[in-house]
């Protein structure tokens, strides 16, 4: 399994550090878990990658060389996993996404991997003036709804043209008129045996 460089686990951590540091709850729920480590393993074609990390006093996390972490995250990206997210959120991850060990600590990874939000107001803010930051995070919010309609409308048409305009995917009707046809035969079959007797069946 390839380990992603430390520099690069760093940045993303210290990103994710951040949003842990405007979300108090969250800080609260990892706290509680202080010593015990995370994998998170990203399942690509040219094979898994993962990054390890531990869990700090503070809540927060920070990158480690771990034997054998507390908690592996697994996440398996795929177009799915892309439309769950525009969907979503990161919520929409939840079928791509693995979590095994520690059932306590596995537990709250799971909460705080399907609640976690970054107030992004909060940071536009600082800089920028709570109005200017309002206006940016509504004109965000906007683009993230107009994001999320366009993924559901690419959805439907993509699933549409695999079942219909050029049929690689079985849609549910047919799928369940052929399961409903195959309990029939079989049903049939079982009579058919029956009333032949065990020389049929031999």
């Amino acid at each position: 399994m390839n380990v992603v460089p430390l520099p690069l686990a760093q940045i993303a951590l210290s990103a994710l550090n951040h949003v842990l540091g405007q979300q108090d709850w969250a800080r609260d729920r990892l706290r509680a878990h202080a010593g015990r480590s995370v994998r998170v393993v990203v399942v690509s074609p040219l094979g898994p990658v993962s990054s390890d990390a531990r869990i700090g006093d503070d809540g927060t996390l920070a990158a480690a060389a771990v034997e054998a972490p507390t908690v592996t995250l697994t996440l398996t990206p795929s177009i799915d996993a892309v439309f769950g997210l525009l969907r979503e959120g990161t919520r929409g991850l939840s079928g791509h996404l693995k979590i095994d060990g520690d059932v306590m600590v596995a537990a709250a990874i799971g909460e705080i991997a399907q609640q976690l939000r970054w107030d992004v107001e909060e940071d536009l803010s600082r800089v920028l003036g709570d109005r200017a930051a309002h206006r940016m995070g509504e004109a965000a919010r906007r683009g993230a709804r107009q994001a999320r309609e366009a993924g559901e409308r690419a959805e439907s048409g993509v699933r549409r043209f695999l079942v219909d305009e050029d049929p690689q995917l079985v849609g549910r009707p047919d799928m369940r008129a052929l399961a409903a046809a195959i309990r029939s035969l079989d049903d049939a079959v079982g009579r058919l045996e029956a009333r032949l007797g065990p020389a049929a069946r031999r």
